[in-house]
């Protein structure tokens, strides 16, 4: 086998006659702008979210830590001044020293019954000695606030002026008042129950007594033959009428509804006429009817007098035998009483500022905190019975001391009633306006109205609301309509009539003016259009002056109104719960309309293919695909709704009310009366309170408890949101 060298090729010389090769070219790359890759937009945009979370962090974290440390308790501390002044008080807020004043603390002092300020500043230079002593004690009170002393003794005063001491000096004070504060302060609420509803019951009774006697008194000055009505052979020939209307409406359902048929119009104008005809014969068998004449004699007020002072006397009977068992109690709660020396002056806690020589009773005591000797657990204790007080008591000194139960059932009804109020009137406007309404421009100019109303300020809502729903429809449903607007007899009858025949007319315009099937409108068609359109405008004006001039309508609450005490022609919670339901309104709308253009339209084409009508079609699928939507919206109208202030200012929101706008009392909702709102009770206290320095917690607390509620309202609806987006989609495989 030979083996075989492998020699390297041997290159072959280039041609002399080829170019020499041309050296690389080397091109520099483009920079990429950031602007083109959108890299500070991101930034720009992250860092706004940003910037909105921390201020939201911030804003809720102020709000919860300052709200939420209110009722902590502070110790008590005892102060010896440079002067030898001793003063005893609750730290509430430190100043560090500056170029031009001394570092200095503010106290809370108490005491005002005696003259003292509520809060005073000490330079902490002026302070000898500062201790916290065991026994000092700070007192919640149910008027003058505060107190802080040390307790001295418990004792029980006789009938006849003699004093029973039952514990001298701190320890035994301190070991028999939990038992005999406990005791005081049940019968204090047994009395306080027995008051409010028992003698409020009995005033009831007699105030509405006192009211029918009143209207009869009014009513038998009034003419019986001045106002037309029909006998009972009239009456019931109307009401055969009526019969007969409903039957030929029920024979007539079916008559020209074909489509296409040359009857078709003709058809619905019979049925038209039919149901005007009947709605006019029921209000003329309302208005006219026979039992209308009632006469009231002298005879008759003679025997109501005579029943009603009889009645009167039983519940004066009834109210005399409360009130004495109230006194029975107040008199053997106003027997024990306690001393409680302040270390200024040495003077002890007095029951009031004109008794100022007698000793506090203990039922006045809210609560004692011996803040001192506590511990975790009892301040515990405290923290909570404090927020349990705030919840679940009245507002007492200026709404600075007690609770704020009625201001949160305000809150609540006022934020559900508007909710109820105006979710109907939006969803229906908007799916008018979506899918009922021809596409013009008298739609778009809705449409714009509407989105500017969402920007008119809250204060134009609430001076349309007193001036319209409170004095307009208020006192309309008071006493009826008033001199200017009521109308004669005859005229309003005739004005019946002809509003009745416009109305025929309106529906025979509207009819005649839409085209043939097949054919494109002609002018004539367009004409009636139009004129149908100013029909139907003086048919509303008809209607409007009817009501509002009818003279077979004195009002609701004339006996009442005659005294000069309006009963809906008043501030109150419908009227404030209707303009807050304007107010929210635009945003319903705006919010259903997007919810139902949302909804697909191969939905409604296949519901349309399937045979169902136009409101079947509204009822079971646009309406469904676009409630999540509309729940939206009214999770935004009750959240904007419920933090209106400005408004409730003026049609229903007050300082102070004792009476619930919902009671166990018949009618149990109570829509005219006054009622205490978060957002004005936070305006009060900040800014209207005879106290500011002791009110200013308060404010925090009460932003807390504000935020709380709305943040459940919301939820709530949320929740619920939630369920119908799970329903409509359905279970998934």
């Amino acid at each position: 086998m030979t083996q075989t060298t492998l020699q390297p090729p041997i290159p072959s010389p280039a041609p002399e006659s080829a170019p020499a090769a041309a050296p690389h070219a080397t091109h520099k790359r483009r920079r990429t702008l950031p602007s083109a890759i959108g890299e500070p937009m991101v930034w720009l945009t992250g860092g706004a979210l940003t910037v909105c979370l921390v201020m939201i962090t911030l804003l809720f974290s102020m709000v919860i830590i300052n709200g939420s440390r209110t009722f902590w308790p502070q110790p008590i501390d005892k102060l010896t001044l440079e002067s030898g002044e001793v003063v005893m008080g609750i730290a509430t807020q430190h100043e560090e020293a500056t170029a031009n004043t001394e570092a200095r603390t503010l106290y809370r002092v108490g005491n005002r019954d005696i003259g003292q300020a509520s809060f005073r500043w000490i330079n902490d230079s002026d302070v000898a000695q500062r201790e916290q002593p065991s026994d000092a004690v700070m007192l919640e009170r149910e008027a003058w606030g505060v107190w802080f002393g040390v307790p001295e003794q418990i004792v029980r005063v006789s009938e006849d002026g003699q004093v029973e001491v039952i514990a001298q000096g701190s320890e035994a004070y301190f070991a028999n008042y939990d038992s005999l504060h406990r005791q005081a302060r049940a019968d204090r609420a047994l009395v306080d129950r027995m008051k409010r509803y028992e003698l409020g019951g009995v005033n009831g009774q007699i105030d509405r007594l006192r009211m029918n006697l009143l209207q009869a008194e009014i009513d038998a000055q009034k003419d019986p033959d001045a106002l037309f009505r029909f006998g009972w052979g009239g009456w019931a020939v109307l009401g055969v009428l009526a019969l007969v209307c409903v039957g030929l409406n029920y024979r007539l359902r079916h008559y020209g509804t074909e489509l296409g048929s040359p009857i078709a119009r003709q058809g619905k104008l019979l049925r038209s006429i039919g149901m005007v005809s009947l709605v006019l014969l029921l209000v003329a068998m309302w208005v006219g009817a026979p039992w209308g004449r009632n006469v009231v004699t002298q005879d008759d007020l003679t025997e109501l007098r005579t029943q009603l002072t009889l009645r009167e006397q039983e519940l004066q009977s009834e109210y005399d035998q409360i009130l004495s068992e109230i006194r029975l109690i107040e008199d053997a709660d106003s027997r024990l009483r306690v001393k409680i020396n302040e270390v200024t002056n040495g003077q002890f806690a007095p029951t009031s500022q004109t008794l100022s020589d007698q000793l506090l009773h203990m039922s006045q005591i809210v609560r004692q905190v011996q803040t001192n000797t506590m511990g975790v657990g009892e301040k515990l204790g405290v923290y909570f019975s404090r927020w349990w007080e705030y919840l679940s008591t009245f507002p007492r000194e200026a709404n600075t001391e007690g609770g704020v139960y009625p201001v949160i059932v305000g809150t609540v009804l006022l934020t559900v009633l508007l909710t109820i109020v105006v979710t109907p009137m939006g969803v229906i406007a908007a799916l008018y306006l979506r899918e009922y309404a021809k596409q013009g421009i008298v739609t778009s100019m809705i449409r714009i109205a509407v989105n500017n109303l969402a920007g008119v300020p809250s204060i134009v809502y609430g001076v349309f609301g007193l001036g319209f729903f409170c004095y307009t429809v208020g006192s309309y449903v008071d006493v009826g309509p008033s001199k200017a607007t009521k109308l004669s007899v005859s005229s309003w009858w005739t004005l019946l009539l002809v509003t009745g025949a416009m109305v025929i007319l309106g529906v025979a315009t509207r009819l005649w003016s839409k085209p043939d099937p097949g054919k494109l409108p002609s002018r004539g068609n367009v004409l009636l259009q139009r004129v149908s359109w100013l029909i139907w405008t003086a048919c509303v004006i008809g209607v409007v002056l009817v009501v509002s001039g009818t003279p077979y309508f004195s009002g609701l609450f004339e006996a009442r109104s005659s005294e000069g005490t309006p009963t809906f022609g008043a501030r109150g919670m419908l009227w404030a719960s209707l303009t807050l339901a304007l107010l929210t309104l635009p945003v319903v709308i705006v919010a259903t309309e997007e919810a139902i253009a949302a909804v697909p339209n191969s939905m409604r084409e296949g519901s349309y293919g399937c045979g169902a009508s136009k409101w079947q079609t509204m009822r079971r699928i646009v309406l469904p695909g676009a409630l999540p939507g509309i729940l939206t919206g009214a999770i935004l109208a009750m959240a904007r709704g419920a933090g209106e202030v400005a408004p409730l200012m003026l049609v229903g929101a007050v300082k102070l009310n004792q009476d619930l706008p919902i009671d166990g009392q018949a009618p149990f909702l109570h829509a005219d009366r006054s009622f205490m709102h978060l957002g004005f009770h936070i305006y009060d206290l900040g800014f209207q309170s005879p106290d500011s320095q002791a009110a200013r917690p308060l404010v925090w607390t009460t932003t807390l408890l504000f935020l709380s509620i709305v943040f459940a309202l919301n939820l709530l609806a949320i929740v619920l949101r939630a369920k119908v987006r799970s329903r409509m989609a359905g279970p998934t495989v």
